[in-house]
C-alpha cells in the first residue's frame, strides 16, 4: 500500500471545506429568496 501523504490529506480537506462553506452560502440565499416570495405573496 503506498503511503498517503500529509499534502493530499491537506487538499482533500480543503476540498471539502470549500464545498460545504459554497453550498451554505447556496442555501442560506436559496432561503432568503424563498422568505421574501413568501412575504410577498402573504
Amino acid at each position: 500500500m503506498i503511503p498517503i501523504s500529509p499534502l493530499d490529506y491537506l487538499v482533500a480537506f480543503a476540498t471539502a471545506f470549500l464545498l460545504g462553506a459554497l453550498w451554505t452560502l447556496c442555501f442560506g440565499c436559496y432561503a432568503n429568496k424563498i422568505r421574501r416570495e413568501a412575504a410577498a405573496h402573504a
